[in-house]
């Protein structure tokens, strides 16, 4: 069996306010860009051993998911079951899907600590975006294409990052 877990996150911009060392009596700032620009990606992860598979879409919808999905049913092993297991997003549950070789498995609602890819993406946010600011909608691009890749290359990394992988040892 091949147990798989999906999830969407999105990378903006701007970047969220965070924790940093600063001399005593200092005020740290964050730059702010002003701009709105938002990347939103689909991604899948398989903590046995650490493969990884995402996509960057416009949004989160029905249309989209189902493009990952026929995508992901070419990287998935043909032999195995799979089971891909999922939040209970609305699009999740679309009555059109067509889930090929996958069988979806729905956490309970409001669990994403169940799910090891969000692990994957608080890593992904801190090593890439964290004290970065893009200078146009197209670093950020690059620069969330540069951070998936980073995964996909770096399988070992992504296993240890998703801190639940004893569990799921074949």
């Amino acid at each position: 069996m091949d147990l798989w877990f999906a999830d969407e996150t999105g990378i903006q911009a701007n970047p969220r306010p965070y924790v940093v060392w600063a001399p005593k009596g200092s005020k740290p700032t964050i730059p702010y860009l002003g701009e709105h620009w938002h990347q939103s990606v689909i991604g899948a992860v398989r903590p046995a051993d650490g493969r990884f598979f995402s996509l960057i879409v416009t949004q989160g919808n029905t249309d989209l998911f189902q493009v990952f999905l026929d995508q992901l049913n070419g990287q998935i092993d043909p032999g195995k079951r799979t089971i891909l297991v999922l939040d209970n997003v609305s699009f999740h549950k679309a009555q059109r899907l067509r889930w090929g070789r996958i069988k979806p498995l729905y956490l309970p609602p409001y669990s994403p600590e169940l799910n090891p890819i969000e692990e994957l993406w608080l890593y992904g946010k801190k090593l890439f975006f964290y004290h970065w600011v893009p200078n146009s909608e197209s670093t950020l691009e690059d620069r969330t294409a540069t951070a998936l890749t980073y995964f996909m290359d770096n399988p070992s990394i992504v296993q240890s990052v998703c801190a639940m992988t004893t569990y799921f040892r074949e």
